[in-house]
């Protein structure tokens, strides 16, 4: 019933939006620019992007703690502790260093090829160590018209925040971060979680909303409208291998979009438009040499009209679902069955004050494991935020993120669990990050 709540309330608040979509008005399109050159392109061309970032959590040491967890007193949450290393509340790291080249080897076939080197959770592994790591390295042929094949290691079709190039904010919602782009994971030995549930640890960096496979992929012009598909078919598996389970996954998006400009095109960068879309991932999830059914979809509205930017999307998964540990070092929990539940929102902002500077605010909610109430755990965070513009390649960020971390399933006969599970959640604060960007 949640669920469907939180769902019908979206999609109301989608219907008030769009009511205002001629005064609104970033949803470039991402499978254009990200998959295919202008026909003027070079054979080789550099690029590169450098985030230099600090974080501050104002969350407390847990107290209080009871029963078996009684051992965790004193420590901080999970939550808490800055990524990729878990370990302190506050840190200067460069999150992201990318340098990359694409380019049009023919008028119909191009490809791109990139390097992450950054901080992160996609080079940082489970052990600590730390990786370079191929983030994208792919060959698109546009030969047939109305059918663009893209083949390697790309994003794949999905979310409005995997999709795009730089979101407004340091950090992902909370349904994007733990719902779409969780770690594989592999189990650990230990006593059995209740309600079906498994020990886990992760077991590589984040998927990073990236899969390798072949995408069939084009858009269609039709006044001011702008229709775009995207289809892949994937290993469903980590960055950088081979399959690591007995089927694949396929993932899908369509979209259409209003064009303020009917000069602009399907590569126009930074245009003004409205774009509405719906997407599916389907596959299978290798866990402890057995695979189970991973199903995650969404829908939402992305709109920009200067000075006005306006997103909002619902996002839903089922099957197997990864819960992270309450503290750090300690193994989380996969959840496998088809019956597993997650559902989140959020609705995002953003207006320029100044040429140079933009104002942004974003309310995100993720219901993480709705069908065991006693488990579900309810992420809130409302998000300020502030860019300043140096020049067209270099900015700066300031956000600051109120934070609510419950279990609204938890009540008083739960005994120990209940006082452990309060005293988390009461534990968690605020938090500011400041990030610099430069692209070239």
């Amino acid at each position: 019933m949640k669920v469907k709540a939180g769902r019908d309330r979206l999609f109301q608040l989608l219907g008030v939006a769009s009511i205002f979509m001629p005064l609104l008005a970033h949803a470039d399109n991402w499978f254009m620019l990200d998959g295919v050159e202008p026909p003027d392109s070079l054979p080789v061309r550099m690029f590169g992007l450098l985030q230099p970032t600090y974080q501050q959590d104002f969350s407390r040491r847990v107290g209080g703690l009871v029963g078996t967890e009684v051992n965790d007193d004193g420590k901080f949450p999970v939550n808490s502790l800055i990524a990729p290393g878990y370990k302190s509340t506050s840190s200067f790291y460069l999150f992201r260093v990318r340098l990359g080249s694409r380019g049009a080897i023919d008028p119909e076939t191009n490809y791109e090829a990139v390097a992450e080197l950054g901080a992160n959770a996609l080079t940082t592994q489970p052990s600590g160590q730390y990786h370079i790591e191929l983030a994208e390295g792919s060959i698109t042929y546009n030969h047939l018209p109305g059918a663009r094949f893209r083949f390697g290691l790309f994003k794949t079709p999905g979310p409005e925040e995997g999709l795009r190039t730089a979101i407004d904010y340091v950090n992902f919602t909370s349904v994007t971060s733990q719902l779409i782009n969780y770690q594989p994971v592999s189990p650990v030995t230990g006593t059995p979680v209740a309600y079906g549930g498994v020990l886990a640890n992760a077991s590589s960096g984040v998927r990073a909303f990236r899969d390798t496979g072949i995408q069939i992929f084009d858009d269609f012009r039709s006044g001011q409208m702008e229709y775009t598909y995207a289809a892949m078919i994937g290993n469903g598996s980590t960055l950088n291998q081979t399959d690591d389970n007995s089927g694949k996954t396929t993932y899908w998006r369509v979209q259409a979009t209003y064009l303020f400009d009917p000069k602009s095109t399907a590569l126009s960068k930074n245009r003004d438009d409205v774009t509405a879309f719906i997407w599916r991932h389907d596959g299978k999830q290798n866990f402890n040499n057995s695979d189970y059914s991973a199903v995650r979809d969404g829908v939402g509205v992305a709109a920009t009209k200067y000075p006005f930017n306006f997103t909002a999307e619902y996002k839903r998964g089922s099957g197997m679902i990864y819960v992270q540990p309450l503290f750090a070092q300690q193994a989380g929990t996969v959840f496998v069955e088809r019956s597993n539940k997650s559902s989140g929102w959020y609705l995002d902002g953003g207006y320029f004050v100044a040429p140079k500077v933009k104002l942004g605010v974003r309310y995100d909610v993720l219901d993480h494991l709705t069908n065991v109430p006693a488990l579900e755990r309810s992420y809130k965070t409302l998000t300020f935020g502030g860019i300043y513009w140096f020049s067209k390649a270099s900015r700066i960020a300031l956000n600051y993120e109120i934070r609510k971390f419950a279990f609204p399933g938890s009540v008083s006969a739960d005994g120990d669990s209940y006082i452990n599970q309060r005293q988390v959640g009461n534990a968690i604060g605020n938090r500011v990050s400041v990030q610099a960007t430069l692209t070239f």
